[in-house]
């Protein structure tokens, strides 16, 4: 539900789950690559010591990147993709 979701509507969604629960949910999203920006958006609505009791320093750094809006705008692997050519058959 949340993974083509607008930030918006991600914010709404989560909004009535407890913090631990949020900041649970926050750091789990966060760890994958596919729903990285969902983790931030959902970081966005956690307290720092929240996200300290669930994650412990991975939760503070989730929070300071969640601060952060360039953080938002980063494509994980996106350029570590490479090309990918086919051999030529005689």
């Amino acid at each position: 539900m949340l993974l083509r979701s607008p930030d918006e509507r991600i914010v709404e969604t989560v909004r009535e789950l407890s913090p631990q629960h949020r900041a649970t949910l926050a750091t789990y999203c966060a760890g994958r690559a596919h729903m990285r920006r969902i983790g931030l958006v959902i970081a966005t609505q956690c307290s720092e010591h929240a996200l300290w009791e669930v994650a412990g320093r991975v939760g503070l750094a989730l929070f300071e990147q969640s601060q952060d809006q360039a953080s938002f705008d980063r494509e994980t692997g996106a350029t570590a993709k490479r090309k990918v050519s086919l051999a030529r058959v005689a």
